[in-house]
């Protein structure tokens, strides 16, 4: 390797080797084609490790490009594959990087999650990678007027400035959209100087850990080529069978953002339809390779959480979907993404899911890997088999029956005409049956939604008639001032909520471990607005550190201006079950048991619901909801975080909170619904077999919670 003097005091290096490091998205390929001053080229992702010689500043530069990974991921999302990828990066430069790269844009927000994403990617190759990491912040020209040393200081809260102090306080700005020699030329010298602080060594990974990584993948390819060979001996043993189907039914289901739209894009060839999530079933039909096709889209659920925390309209609509494409579909199409690492939780959610529809489920299922692009020249054989245990166990449930599909190339027939071969291979398998499910459960199910349909509808006429009775009571209290304190468990969107309501980022976007205090005027008001730490979503009481329960008791002492509202902060998209009621419950005994006379529910994620009404969500989800609405007497406000630009519903909930105001100052809070009304709804539950008709034990249990009189003397004034 070629050397000269230094002004560092070492020798200078005259060729080096470096590792571009970064998530999807950052710049990594525009900045080695910048570095080498080499033509842009195709914006393909990079799906393994890209090798680049070339000149930089008048040196002999080897550039190693790898697969980034995705931002908002942790390292054990990323599939087995790709993380082998980054390990061996420095095995593409041997004996080992000069220098590694840590490129992060500079026009999005960076937030907590991003930051432990890179470290925890980064520290793959080893702990020590940092001594020879130089942070590359690329997209500069968004920056404008501002100087990155102020962008490192003030973006996401520090985190930037975290990455780059565990860097040695390395970094450089570089303009990738257009070649810029003195940046480059810059950047030269400092990994220089970088090289020279390190003695003149290079980055080196542990060579038995490559050693182990490299076996791995070895045996890996092995494993996939028997796979590849016994799907295709299985196919052949179908082949002759005769099962051409002029009408293909399917129906899509999968966790959210797993692709499943973005498949039917690809089935029908189209890019036209709408790209925002499925709330509910959506069928379409169209005529494909010669065939009518009938695609039937339906709800996801969340990729790791268990069936049960699905809301009952979610798993409803998945049920139904299967009377939809009468009489019934030739072949479920269970969507999962090739680029996102599989795991014994996603796993067990995906089972719990599809059993739903009963264990036959599985005869007919086919699964579909999204995202093949991102796959590279990796089959999908050697992504099954580096995975784990898991991914192999739901291929095996399907019979070995999987297929890929390129969301980024829609002129590509043949996938899907190759996707249709393999449906009517496996309903040949099937004696030429189609999926149906048992009649009894079917008819079950139409009895149970016409009665939550008709207990929806009761509801909305009730709260119609008592919202009329309220703003009778509230006209005329307008209020000048008011404050309003946010309760509710962990990532249930208290935050965000707090943003909305003022219309804008005063509380950031990070975790809140203790109560944050600001100040606004909404719609001619002057609020005052508290955020507080969430508690465990399933846990009691006793699980939630005393700190954080002493910061949501305090609470109310910030606040300093108008009457209190406590705003209790549920999300939409999760189910609200007995675990979740109680830990609410013990919460809010913090604040005594007037709590509940100045509290209103809100739902966040609003834009979950689609076209249907919140009344059917609550007549869905069960007791646990509906007696919590109960006790905040049926008072529930509907938020959609993604939707600030709406100011009427920001008004809408300040009018909500002004009426109960209101009511509290005339009379206690009691029910409003007319008698026959309430018989009613008890006869539709069910009740009035063994019901008491005095206090539940529930009643006499909030009755013997602790004193109010230590929390009045805090809140006096407020009420």
């Amino acid at each position: 390797m070629a050397m000269c003097a230094s002004p560092f005091g070492v020798q200078s290096i005259s060729e080096f080797r470096i590792v571009l490091l970064g998530n999807r998205g950052a710049g990594k390929t525009s900045l080695a084609n910048t570095i080498l001053s080499r033509p842009t080229t195709s914006p393909k992702r990079t799906a393994q490790c890209v090798k680049i010689h070339g000149v930089a500043a008048g040196r002999l530069v080897t550039v190693v490009d790898t697969p980034g990974w995705w931002k908002n991921f942790l390292a054990n999302e990323t599939p087995e594959f790709q993380k082998q990828e980054l390990l061996l990066s420095a095995a593409h430069c041997p004996p080992g990087p000069h220098i590694v790269l840590l490129v992060i844009r500079v026009d999005t927000l960076y937030k907590e999650k991003h930051r432990r994403s890179a470290q925890e990617h980064l520290e793959l190759l080893r702990k020590d990678v940092w001594r020879h990491t130089i942070v590359v912040f690329t997209y500069n020209d968004h920056l404008q007027d501002q100087t990155v040393e102020k962008f490192i200081g003030c973006e996401g809260e520090t985190f930037l400035q975290w990455l780059v102090d565990k860097c040695g306080d390395r970094y450089h700005i570089l303009n990738i959209e257009s070649y810029n020699r003195s940046q480059v030329k810059e950047l030269m010298e400092k990994i220089e100087e970088v090289v020279a602080i390190n003695g003149g060594c290079h980055f080196e990974m542990d060579r038995k850990h490559l050693y182990e990584v490299k076996e791995m993948r070895k045996k890996a390819e092995e494993r996939a080529d028997k796979r590849r060979k016994v799907v295709q001996e299985q196919r052949g043993v179908h082949e002759g069978l005769n099962c051409s189907l002029s009408n293909v039914r399917m129906v899509l289901l999968g966790y959210r953002r797993a692709g499943k739209s973005s498949a039917k894009n690809i089935i029908f060839g189209k890019e036209n339809f709408d790209s925002k999530r499925t709330a509910q079933c959506v069928k379409t039909q169209d005529e494909v390779a010669g065939k009518l096709v009938t695609v039937m889209d339906t709800p996801g659920w969340w990729r790791t959480l268990p069936e049960r925390d699905t809301p009952e309209l979610d798993k409803q609509e998945i049920l139904l979907s299967m009377s939809l494409c009468p009489p019934g579909p030739h072949a479920v199409l269970l969507a999962l993404r090739s680029d996102i690492a599989f795991t014994e939780e996603v796993r067990k959610s995906v089972e719990e899911h599809m059993d739903l529809l009963g264990k036959r489920v599985w005869d007919h299922t086919i699964l579909l890997f999204s995202h093949g692009d991102l796959l590279g020249d990796i089959t999908i054989e050697q992504h099954i088999e580096s995975e784990g245990i898991d991914l192999k166990l739901l291929v095996a449930k399907c019979r070995n029956r999987y297929h890929v599909l390129d969301s980024k190339n829609l002129v590509d027939a043949a996938q899907v005409t190759q996707l249709l071969e393999k449906v009517e291979e496996m309903v040949a398998q099937n004696g030429g049956c189609h999926y149906e499910m048992d009649q009894r459960t079917y008819k079950e199910l139409g009895r149970k939604w016409r009665l939550v349909e008709k207990k929806a509808k009761m509801r909305r006429k009730m709260k119609k008639r008592s919202g009329m009775m309220s703003s009778k009571k509230g006209a005329g209290h307008r209020l000048a001032e008011l404050s309003l304190v946010l309760l509710g468990y962990g990532e249930a969107g208290k935050t965000s909520t707090g943003n909305t309501i003022l219309g804008t980022a005063e509380f950031g976007w990070k975790r809140t471990s203790q109560c944050v205090k600001r100040h606004g005027e909404v719609a001619g008001r002057f609020l005052t607005v508290v955020d507080t730490p969430g508690w465990w979503k399933h846990l009691p009481i006793e699980h939630t550190p005393p700190l954080n329960k002493q910061e949501m008791a305090q609470s109310v002492s910030l606040t300093s201006s108008g009457p209190l509202a406590f705003l209790l902060v549920l999300r939409l998209d999760s189910s609200f079950q007995e675990d979740e009621k109680r830990a609410v419950k013990d919460h809010l005994k913090l604040f005594g048991r007037r709590v509940w006379d100045q509290t209103v529910v809100l739902f966040t994620c609003g834009d979950w619901l689609g076209d249907r009404s919140i009344e059917l969500h609550i007549e869905s989800e069960g007791e646990a909801l509906k007696w919590l609405l109960q006790k905040c007497g049926n008072r529930f406000h509907v938020f959609s975080n993604k939707n600030r630009r709406s100011s009427t519903q920001v008004t809408e909930l300040l009018e909500k909170i002004e009426e109960m105001v209101a009511e509290n100052r005339t009379c206690h809070l009691r029910e409003m619904w007319d008698l026959k009304e309430v018989t009613e709804m008890k006869r539709l539950d069910g009740a009035g077999t063994n019901e008491r008709k005095t206090k539940t034990q529930e009643d006499l249990d909030d009755e013997s919670d602790l004193d109010d009189d230590v929390f009045l003397t805090v809140t006096e004034g407020f009420f």
